[in-house]
C-alpha cells in the first residue's frame, strides 16, 4: 500500500488575478502543498518563463505531457510512463498517465473540458467511452482531475460513471472563482481501489493572488485488492483404509 498527495490546478498561463506573468508565485503555490502529483490544466507559451519546463525546475519536479499552451501536463516527483493525449473533441484537452509504484499501477487522467453546453455534453460522451476512461486495457485504480468547465458535472452521459467517487462535495469545495468561490469547477474523482484520506481547497493569500482557480490537494491512499487463503494448520486425518501393497 501507498499514500500521495495530488494537487489539480488551472495555472491560467501563469498570469496572475493582477495581470501579470507570476511564474514564481505559482511555484510558491505548488510547493507550498507538498503535493507528489500535480495536474496542470491552461499552459502557458511552450519557451521562456512562462513555461511548464521552467515551472518544473521552480519546484524541483519532473514534467510530463505536452508543452504548447493552453494543453495539459502533469509535475511529478515520481516517474510516469505511457504518456498519452486523447483528443475529446471540440478543443477539450485530456492527457493520461500511469504511475507504477510499490508494485502497483495507477491511471491518472488530467482533463479540461469546455464552456459550451452542447460540446461539453459530446466531450464527456466520448471522456466516458471504452476508447477512453473505460477501456478494458485500463483495470488499475484510476485519479480523474481537472478542471470540468460548468458547475454541474453530472450533466451528460453520467450514468455512465457510476463507479467513480467525488473527492469533496460543491457546496464545501467551491474554488471558483477565487476571490469568492462559488462552485467547484474543478474537480478530483477517484475510481477502483483508492481511498480518499482528505480533500481541501487551498485558500491562501498566494492561491487568490494566482489564478482564479484555486486549487485542489487530495491525499489518497492505494489499497492492496490481492486475497489470501488462510489455512489452518491441523493433525493429519488417518486414511479410512491401510494403504494399498503394489507388486
Amino acid at each position: 500500500m501507498t499514500t500521495f498527495r495530488i494537487m489539480s490546478y488551472h495555472i491560467n498561463g501563469m498570469q496572475a488575478n493582477s495581470g501579470r506573468i507570476t511564474p514564481d508565485l505559482y511555484a510558491q503555490v505548488i510547493t507550498s502543498q507538498q503535493a507528489d502529483i500535480v495536474f496542470l490544466q491552461g499552459l502557458a507559451a511552450p519557451v521562456g518563463v512562462t513555461s511548464v519546463k521552467h515551472l518544473a525546475n521552480l519546484v524541483n519536479m519532473e514534467n510530463y505531457g505536452p508543452v504548447e499552451e493552453g494543453s495539459c501536463s502533469f509535475l511529478s516527483r515520481f516517474p510516469l510512463t505511457n504518456i498519452q493525449s486523447a483528443p475529446l473533441g471540440y478543443g477539450a484537452r485530456c492527457l493520461r498517465a500511469d504511475i507504477d509504484h510499490e508494485g502497483g499501477r495507477i491511471h491518472l487522467f488530467n482533463i479540461l473540458l469546455g464552456w459550451d453546453v452542447w460540446q461539453r455534453y459530446e466531450q464527456v460522451k466520448v471522456f466516458l467511452s471504452d476508447q477512453v476512461l473505460n477501456n478494458r486495457s485500463l483495470p488499475c485504480g484510476t485519479v480523474i482531475a481537472g478542471d470540468f468547465g460548468l458547475p454541474f458535472w453530472e450533466y451528460g452521459e453520467f450514468d455512465r460513471a457510476q463507479l467513480l467517487k467525488r473527492a469533496g462535495k460543491p457546496f464545501f469545495h467551491a474554488n471558483y472563482p477565487a476571490q469568492f468561490p462559488l462552485w467547484g469547477r474543478d474537480r478530483i474523482y477517484l475510481r477502483g481501489p483508492l481511498k480518499l484520506l482528505s480533500s481541501k481547497v487551498i485558500k491562501t493569500s498566494e492561491s487568490k493572488a494566482a489564478s482564479a482557480h484555486l486549487p485542489l490537494v487530495a491525499d489518497v491512499k492505494a489499497q492492496d485488492t490481492r486475497t489470501f487463503l488462510k489455512v489452518k494448520s491441523s493433525s493429519p486425518i488417518a486414511a479410512k483404509q491401510p494403504n494399498p501393497i503394489c507388486g
